[in-house]
């Protein structure tokens, strides 16, 4: 976190993907004169000595292009020319692919432009499971529960970088967002019904887990099944 911190104070531009999803970054092409051309494009990671993708332009148009990416992404990227910025994608990312990335633009008139880049991958966190106080595991509809009785709900879930927000939901309506991290690891949230109603006959309690809004949340959900007086 320092370091994105520190990136943001430079000015390092930071663009987040997901493992296992779409990760593109950027490369601002805008030349400084009106009449100056692209001749060459090769993208670095800060961390690797060769290009990991190369667009040759050298007396050719833009559509006519050849493009080089190196072995490690070979199966996996290509440079989108045709939206602005133009952008090398990553697909699907991987939890290696976090690094410093620096795109090098050589004009046929101006001086060479480099741009920085910092990538981020986001793991998403693995499917919330509720137990009960036993750390029996609970799913479908649970009961029945007898009008009145106490009820505790326990939600962990595993994995996740960053670690996840745990949050326990019925409906809409969000209940109990306080939440820990186990000594073996878990992020857990624990909710306490300290009288069933009968209100909470079939209603489903729903245990949310993330940590980040380019995904949806992972869920798991139960019903209560109830001996009503």
């Amino acid at each position: 976190m320092l370091r994105t911190y520190i990136d943001r104070i430079l000015g390092v531009p930071i663009h987040y993907a997901v493992a296992g999803e779409k990760a593109a970054i950027p490369c601002n092409i805008s030349t400084p004169l009106s009449d100056d051309q692209v001749s060459l494009i090769l993208w670095y990671r800060v961390d690797m000595p060769n290009p990991i993708y190369t667009l040759d332009i050298r007396k050719r148009t833009i559509k006519e292009a050849k493009h080089f990416p190196s072995p490690e992404i070979k199966d996996r990227s290509y440079f989108n020319m045709n939206i602005h910025p133009p952008t090398l994608v990553l697909e699907p990312a991987r939890v290696e692919d976090e690094a410093d990335y620096k795109c090098r633009v050589d004009l046929r008139r101006s001086r060479t432009l480099i741009l920085h880049t910092r990538l981020h991958i986001i793991v998403p966190p693995g499917d919330p499971y509720i137990m009960d106080e036993h750390g029996q595991r609970l799913r479908d509809i649970i009961g029945p529960y007898d009008e009145g009785a106490f009820l505790t709900l326990a939600c962990e879930v595993d994995g996740g970088d960053p670690s996840p927000e745990v949050t326990w939901w019925r409906g809409t309506t969000l209940l109990d967002d306080s939440f820990n991290v186990t000594p073996q690891g878990f992020v857990r949230n624990e909710l306490f019904l300290f009288e069933l109603r009968r209100s909470d006959l079939l209603a489903e309690y729903t245990c949310q887990a993330t940590n980040t809004n380019l995904t949806r949340p992972r869920t798991s959900a139960v019903r209560l099944d109830l001996n009503c007086k």
